[in-house]
Parts: C-alpha cells; structure tokens; sequence
C-alpha cells in the first residue's frame, strides 16, 4: 500500500509539472515586435509585404502626429479648412483616438526626435485615406518625406477610401534611414498632386514607429488635442 501511494504522489506530480509548463510556455510573455500595429488594425505584413521587421532589435517606439508642433499650420487650401490644432481630427481607429488630416502644401507634420546614439532603423508610418476618394498613389512626386532635409526615396504606396466611413489606416515601410545622435527632424509634406478638387493634398498620418536599441525622444505638444 506504501509503495503504490509513492507511486500516485510521483504520477500526479509529474502530471502538475506539464500543466504548469503548458500554462507558462504557451502566449505568455509580453510580445514587443512591432507586427503589432496601432491604427486600430489586426496584426498583419506592412502594406508592401515586409513581415513587420521581426529581425529588428530593441524597443518600439511609437510617435503620434497629433503631438508634433501644429500652431502656425493651415489645412489643404479652401476657405475654412482647418488650421493650427484643427488639423488634429479625432478618430477611433488610430492609435491614440487622433490622427492628423486635411494636409495641405502649407501644413508638414514635423517629427523632433532625439536618439541616445547615431543609428540605421525602419521607418514606418500609419496612413489613411483623409477622406479622399478613390485610391491615390503616393510617392516622392505626391508625398514627400525628408529625413534631416535629404529627402526619402521610399517605394509607392497607396490609399484606398473606406466603405464604412474610416480612415482605412495602413501601415507601411519607408525604408531604412539614419538617425543621428542628438536631435533629428523627419518631415512629410505634401507633393505635387490634385487628389481633392484639383488641389494638393496629403494621406492623413496617425503615428509613425521606429524599432530600435537607442533611446528615443521626441519634443511634444500634447495640449494639441485637450
């Protein structure tokens, strides 16, 4: 009867031991890779096929347009379009509730970044449709984006206007670029288009996220959207 009582213990022991193991070592820890894409959208490639960067190291940092500086800005040309903090449009789908929209050729959205080290990483932006129709192209001639004033020669992309009314926010890879130690301006303004009653126009921008083992910071105006 002793011997077969050790024998249970022995059993049900080695028994808890696989439950416990099966519980820790199934989804249990904090995934960081940056597959996980704000704007409200499921976890999914970018929108030119790259995996979401899963070789990457370090930490992902997530910026938002609505915190960049957007006093002095003006929206995309007609009479009562937003300016300033109006640019700042809330909206479920984006990452913080707020994306910015209505760009125009007088309101770049500027990104003041500081880097704890000079650095190569992955540049992507989440983008949306701003309301427009149809779907646009945008690229080096429509879109512009600088990286400490050299401009980006990023692969096309585009945005297709939503049947249920969003943003239809897509994540996309704009390459590689290099951060500098100290602070670095990345710009997007808008090209040379007529998407939106012949006049130029810009995607609406919700964030845009860099993957990296620097420390980054970024100057913020988060009374942008009180």
């Amino acid at each position: 009867m002793k011997l077969f009582k050790k024998l249970l213990i022995a059993v049900l022991s080695v028994c808890l031991a696989g439950t416990i193991f099966a519980f820790t070592g199934c989804g249990g820890e904090d995934n960081n890779d940056d597959t996980n894409n704000p704007g409200g959208n499921t976890e999914q490639p970018d929108e030119n096929g790259d995996e979401g960067g899963t070789e990457e190291e370090g930490e992902t940092y997530v910026f938002e347009a609505e915190y960049t500086k957007l006093e002095g800005l003006e929206g995309f040309g007609p009479s009562g379009s937003p300016v300033g903090v109006g640019l700042a449009l809330p909206i479920t789908d984006a990452s913080n509730g707020f994306c910015v929209a209505n760009l125009g050729t007088d309101s770049p959205i500027t990104f003041k970044i500081t880097s704890s080290a000079q650095v190569t990483v992955t540049l992507r932006g989440i983008f949306g449709n701003n309301s427009l129709g149809g779907t646009n192209a945008w690229n080096t001639t429509t879109f512009k984006i600088s990286v400490n004033g050299t401009e980006l020669n990023y692969t096309e992309f585009s945005t297709t206007q939503s049947t249920s009314g969003g943003q239809n926010f897509k994540t996309i890879n704009l390459g590689e670029i290099t951060l500098n130690e100290g602070e670095n301006t990345i710009v997007f303004s808008v090209g040379d288009n007529k998407y939106l009653n012949n006049l130029p126009v810009g995607p609406s921008i919700d964030c845009i996220r860099i993957k990296t083992t620097a420390t980054l910071t970024m100057e913020t105006y988060e009374d942008n959207i009180l």
